[in-house]
C-alpha cells in the first residue's frame, strides 16, 4: 500500500486529478489517498505533517504561498518522505518510488477500479439518503449535511460521493424539530450550511415560479426565511457543528471546506484515541 498526500492551498481539483491519472499507469499498485485542501495555516500543515509520520508515502503539492510550501516541504524532508509540486513530472515521481515504469496507457484513470466502484456507491448511498431520507439509519455516513431549503445541501453531497464520502443531507423544515438524538447516537460529522437571506428568497420565489406554487408565499418571504435561518443557526451553534455559508461559494468550494472540516474532526478524533 502506497500513501499519497494530496496537499492544495485550494479546492484540490488540479492536484487530485493529477494524482488519479498518474496513479492509474500503475495497475498492479494499492494506493490511499490523504486529501488535505485549503491549506493556508501552519496549524494546517502540522495536521499534514502528523499524517506524514504515521504513514509516509509521498506528497503531490500545489500551494502557492510560499511560506506554507517551505512548512510543508520541510515537513516531507523531516519524515524523508518523496515530495514534488504538480505540475511538475509526477508520474516520475511515482515510478521513482515504486521502482517501476509507467504503463503508458492512455485513459487509464477510467478504468473500473475499486475506487470508481467506492464512488458509485456513495454516489447511490448520497441518493438514498437525500433531503432527510433514512436519516434514523446514517450509520455508514462520513458526513451530514443541515440546512434549510436551497442551500445546495444536494449538490455538495453528490459532488462530494464523486470524491467518495458516503455523505447524507437533511432539510430543516419550519415547525419540524431535527432529531438531534439520531445524529448523536451515531458518528457521523455534521456540518451546518447556512445562506443569505434576499439570496435564498430569489432561489425560492425562482422555484417556486418554476413549479407553479401559488400557495406557499411563506416559502419566499425574508422575514420567514429569517426566522428558520435564526432557528437553524441555534441547532449548529447547540450542538458545535461547523457552519459554512454557501451565499457565495461554488459547490467545489463548499465541498473543499467540508473536507477541510472533516480532515480536522478525524485528526482530533484520532488524538483523542491514542
Amino acid at each position: 500500500m502506497l500513501h499519497i498526500h494530496l496537499v492544495s492551498d485550494s479546492t484540490g481539483e488540479t492536484v487530485h486529478q493529477a494524482a488519479r491519472a498518474a496513479i492509474a499507469q500503475f495497475q498492479n499498485t494499492a494506493f490511499e489517498e490523504h486529501i488535505w485542501t485549503l491549506v493556508r495555516s501552519p496549524d494546517h500543515v502540522e495536521i499534514v505533517e502528523k499524517s506524514l509520520q504515521k504513514h509516509g508515502g509521498l506528497l503531490l503539492l500545489s500551494v502557492v504561498n510560499p511560506e506554507i510550501r517551505r512548512l510543508v516541504e520541510r515537513a516531507c524532508v523531516k519524515y524523508s518522505v518523496p515530495h514534488v509540486s504538480i505540475l511538475d513530472p509526477v508520474v516520475n515521481l511515482i515510478g521513482m518510488v515504486l521502482g517501476q515504469t509507467a504503463d503508458q496507457t492512455p485513459g487509464a484513470q477510467h478504468r473500473l477500479d475499486d475506487a470508481y466502484f467506492k464512488r458509485m456507491k456513495a454516489v447511490e448511498y448520497a441518493v438514498n439518503h437525500d433531503d432527510g431520507i433514512n436519516i434514523h439509519n446514517i450509520a455508514g455516513a462520513d458526513i451530514l449535511l443541515v440546512g434549510v431549503s436551497r442551500t445546495s445541501k444536494t449538490p455538495t453531497s453528490m459532488y462530494l460521493a464523486n470524491r467518495g464520502y458516503f455523505v447524507a443531507n437533511y432539510a430543516l423544515v419550519p415547525h419540524v424539530p431535527f432529531p438531534e438524538e439520531v445524529v448523536r447516537d451515531q458518528n457521523v460529522f455534521v456540518v451546518g450550511l447556512t445562506s443569505d437571506v434576499k439570496r435564498l428568497s430569489q432561489i425560492r420565489k425562482s422555484r417556486l415560479t418554476a413549479m407553479s406554487d401559488s400557495g406557499n408565499d411563506s416559502y419566499a418571504k425574508d422575514e420567514d426565511i429569517q426566522q428558520e435561518i435564526k432557528q437553524a443557526r441555534r441547532l449548529f451553534a447547540r450542538n458545535g457543528w461547523p457552519v459554512i455559508d454557501v451565499t457565495r461559494r461554488s459547490v467545489e468550494e463548499t465541498a473543499a471546506s467540508i473536507i477541510h472540516f472533516h480532515n480536522g474532526w478525524l485528526a482530533k478524533r484520532e488524538g483523542d484515541a491514542s
